[in-house]
């Protein structure tokens, strides 16, 4: 029989859309399936609709628990999860039918520990997966990491469109509370694991609807959240003694301080209420660690000279474009 996948759901706010999501996992061609409804407290008719599907159909299991965050939900799901196997869905996505049966034969045929599939975004209930040449390709966990930094970094990073072992959770949470909860946490998760497998398959349907956390166009504590999780990121990789990605991650930083500089410039009633705090110092010691081509180094060293006028001038320079 095959091993048994928990499901796990964060539900809020999402009346709308929850059926087409949660009847894309009932109708999984791969049938074990723990699939773990979380009611994250949602005002609407979500907590109704996940005990519906209860008592349909016995692989689902309704939590209902107060709003405490995307984070939250997803650590009480992985609590509550019996699975070897476990994989998120965001409650406004949905799956072609193939999609576990899919990632399952792909940890199995190359010894994975994480299967990471492509995905379509998309606004439409009726998108279909384009039939492209699918290729499949082998990542050790530095390998998988470096990818961060290339166009395959929104499907290695976010939590969804993966099958994971359960081992690989068994000390690791997503942060409660923190935005951007994915850029905390995927990095371990890829790290401990001694292999991933990729396919370009699209494996998921990503809905992108105007009120998402990813629609929103520039969020100052989105950004700041970014930042922190940047600086953790960097942390953790220190204390693994990895330095692999020292000067990319950097750079990142900076140019992630940079533009919220900017934005405060331009923006002066934000400044009070985001109250942002950037340790500009400790930042330039350690992009003067990292190796940089000459006009970058240029750039972050004016910038750190007097970044208030820096940005000034640099605004003046953007206006008379």
């Amino acid at each position: 029989m095959d091993p048994l996948i928990s499901v796990i759901v964060p539900i809020y706010k999402v009346e709308l859309y929850l059926c087409r999501c949660v009847d894309s996992l009932l109708n999984q061609s791969y049938r074990n399936l723990e699939i773990i409804l979380v009611d994250d407290g949602s005002p609407d008719r979500c907590g109704e609709i996940c005990d519906s599907y209860q008592a349909k159909d016995p692989r689902v299991i309704s939590l209902h628990k107060p709003n405490g965050g995307l984070s939250d939900a997803r650590n009480h799901g992985i609590e509550r999860a019996t699975g070897g196997l476990i994989a998120f869905i965001d409650s406004d996505d949905w799956l072609p039918p193939h999609h576990f049966h899919t990632l399952y034969n792909l940890l199995i045929a190359h010894n994975a520990d994480i299967a990471v599939g492509n995905y379509i975004s998309t606004s439409d209930s009726a998108a279909e997966i384009p039939t492209n040449p699918i290729s499949i390709s082998e990542y050790n966990n530095i390998e998988a990491l470096a990818l961060y930094f290339t166009k395959l970094r929104v499907p290695m990073l976010v939590a969804w469109g993966k099958l994971y072992k359960r081992e690989l959770f068994k000390d690791i949470r997503y942060p409660v509370g923190k935005l951007n909860e994915d850029e905390y946490t995927t990095h371990q998760l890829v790290y401990f694991a001694k292999k991933i497998v990729y396919t370009t398959e699209p494996l998921l349907f990503y809905f992108q609807r105007n009120d998402s956390i990813m629609g929103k166009g520039f969020d100052i504590r989105k950004r700041l959240a970014y930042l922190e999780a940047l600086e953790e990121r960097l942390k953790f990789f220190h204390h693994h003694g990895v330095h692999d990605f020292d000067s990319q991650l950097n750079r990142l930083r900076f140019l992630l301080s940079f533009k919220l500089d900017h934005f405060l410039l331009q923006h002066k009633a934000a400044a009070d209420l985001a109250n942002i705090k950037i340790p500009r110092q400790q930042l330039k010691f350690e992009l003067d660690r990292c190796q940089f081509n000459l006009r970058f180094r240029i750039f972050y060293k004016l910038y750190f000279l007097n970044p208030a006028l820096f940005l000034f001038f640099y605004n003046l320079l953007k206006k008379s474009d």
